[in-house]
């Protein structure tokens, strides 16, 4: 991970003399200012040339528990395009507030509302602070740390089919001893007003959260000047589970599959992050054999995702053709897939320290056969959609996505490539193998639909290259190489395949991966040693990418808004978490 130098760094506290400059272990350096300096000081860090902090990544609370006084830190992370390095600046909530930081960066707003949902942070200056992943009459908090796992039993709304059967539901039917409420219609109908309290016609369309075209249920709302978009918003959450506070109350190996439930179509990629940020905060060096599967087995992962965004994308537009044959390449990578892990879909192969298993006999022979055979079947997906008119009067000039906006929103993965910024994880922080391999980062010219489409084709091709070093590298290793993190002293650090007595050491950090949807991130916070997370934050992509379709589709045709969702490819396990 690329962070400021802390020399850097200190040179902050000699210009403003309130900055606390940090740096952790794991190579993390923060920075503290008060609440009253935040916006000074974070203006400062993206406007001054020397440091040019203008990218925004995320935005997060930690709550140190209710005997803490302050209780709630706000935490906010941000990139330097110059400088390709991150930095932390953190400040006390004092009084449950904050100042807003959407006239900074409006990528933001979202952020903001979500650390307003899940531990009921106010920020002043909030255009519609309103609820991001729950319904707005739910009355509490659920990231507070004094909101328990299972919810609360009191606020139990009980749904038409339950009141029915009464006490008849027996066993895991009986949601009443494990569920906190559920919204009713009216609950749904108050949260609608408060997304959209500005109506500029009386046409008002509902899209989703169930219709084929949302890739998942996603709530959008259009007001409507005849086909012309005039406002949107979306509502998110009908897939939430709570799968940060579930991290903050397993062990560390047990959060694994957690995270491939999120985006359910790149599994290994969210897998890597994690483990990834685990083994920085654990500061140890896996095997080069574990570096290299895991590098080989996230890119098949790609090229998997991207196989089916462009089958389902084709679709979308009338190109039935397209998601035959992409399924078809999908299914051979899938297939391999499992015969390495055991699963198909919901893969948990990588584990902190390495990976589960050795590579079983005759899988780089797979792989390496279907690598010589991907380019052309690549080729024939181009040859039906590349130069097609229909296809080109779909997607060229469609909604643009700026170089400003890459910034603004904290885009990341092909949205923000596609708009000409070359932001790469893999490239930047060089993790795993990714610093020993060749490939090149493809770039859009103009940010419309169509440079997001050739951005993802070539991406597989960089792909393949990427793999083919992979198996290469692996063929030259031993079957007898550790596959898992080998410790000299046992009983100093015990890390097992199955996490029993594995303590993470007090720190934080951050550490991410290049998954399909763009960059996902883990912040984890520790205030001493344990079994457990006391802050786990996850930086989805998806989340941020698709904030931006509000913006794009404003003064396009209704049409245009499932083009536009195609290519910024969200899956909803991620966005809701």
């Amino acid at each position: 991970m690329s962070w400021i130098s802390i020399e850097k760094a200190k040179k902050l506290e000699e210009r403003f003399g309130y900055p606390k400059v940090s740096q952790d272990k794991s190579g993390v350096v923060s920075v503290e200012v008060p609440k009253d300096k935040f916006i000074e000081f974070l203006k400062f860090l993206k406007e001054d040339k020397e440091y040019d902090f203008r990218m925004f990544l995320d935005l997060t609370i930690i709550d140190h528990g209710e005997k803490e006084d302050p209780r709630f830190q706000g935490v906010v992370i941000l990139f330097s395009p110059t400088y390709q390095h991150r930095i932390i600046v953190k400040t006390w909530a004092l009084d449950e507030t904050l100042p807003t930081l959407t006239n900074l960066w409006k990528g933001a707003k979202w952020a903001e509302r979500e650390a307003w949902d899940m531990f009921g942070i106010k920020f002043e200056g909030h255009e519609n602070l309103v609820r991001m992943l729950l319904w707005e009459t739910y009355p509490y908090h659920p990231l507070r740390k004094d909101f328990p796992l299972e919810g609360i039993k009191d606020t139990y709304l009980p749904s038409l089919n339950e009141t029915l059967r009464g006490d008849s539901l027996e066993g895991l039917f009986n949601y009443d001893r494990m569920h906190t409420a559920i919204p009713t219609m009216e609950d749904l109908e108050i949260t609608q007003k408060k997304r959209m309290p500005v109506k500029t016609s009386q046409i008002v369309l509902n899209w989703g959260p169930l219709h084929p075209g949302t890739h998942g249920t996603i709530w959008f709302l259009f007001d409507l000047d005849g086909e012309y978009v005039k406002q949107c918003d979306i509502i998110i959450g009908q897939l939430h589970r709570g799968v940060e506070k579930l991290g903050e109350n397993v062990n560390w190996q047990q959060f694994i599959p957690y995270t491939d439930r999120m985006d359910y179509i790149a599994a290994i990629n969210e897998n890597h992050a994690y483990v990834l940020a685990a083994e920085k905060l654990l500061g140890i060096e896996i095997p080069e054999k574990a570096k290299w599967i895991r590098t080989m087995m996230a890119e098949l992962s790609r090229i998997n995702s991207h196989l089916l965004w462009l089958g389902t994308y084709a679709l979308d537009l009338g190109a039935l053709t397209m998601f035959l044959y992409t399924f078809r390449e999908r299914e051979k990578i899938m297939d391999i897939i499992e015969g390495i892990s055991g699963a198909r879909f919901t893969v948990n192969y990588f584990r902190i320290g390495g990976v589960f298993a050795d590579l079983p006999y005759g899988a780089l022979d797979a792989i390496e056969h279907l690598m010589k055979d991907l380019p052309e079947r690549i080729n024939d997906y181009e040859t039906l959609l590349t130069r097609n008119r229909i296809w080109l009067s779909r997607n060229k000039d469609v909604c643009v996505i700026t170089e400003e906006d890459v910034y603004e929103y904290g885009l990341t993965g092909a949205v923000a490539r596609g708009s000409g910024v070359p932001y790469d994880i893999r490239k930047i922080d060089k993790y795993d193998a990714y610093g020993e391999v060749e490939f090149d980062i493809p770039v859009g010219e103009t940010g419309d639909s169509y440079d997001r489409y050739l951005v993802r084709m070539e991406e597989m091709r960089q792909s393949i290259r990427i793999i083919q070093q992979c198996v290469a590298k692996l063929r030259k290793m031993s079957k007898n190489d550790p596959y898992f993190f080998q410790t000299p002293d046992e009983k100093k650090l015990k890390v097992t395949i199955d996490g029993r007595g594995m303590k993470l050491p007090a720190g934080e950090v951050y550490a991410s991966s290049d998954n399909p949807r763009g960059e996902l991130g883990f912040y984890i916070y520790n205030k001493k040693d344990g079994l457990k997370a006391h802050r786990m934050r996850i930086r989805s992509g998806a989340f941020y990418n698709l904030q931006v379709f509000t913006k794009a589709i404003i003064g396009r045709p209704i049409a245009d808004a499932i083009t536009l969702l195609s290519t910024i490819d969200p899956v909803v396990g991620e966005t809701d978490r």
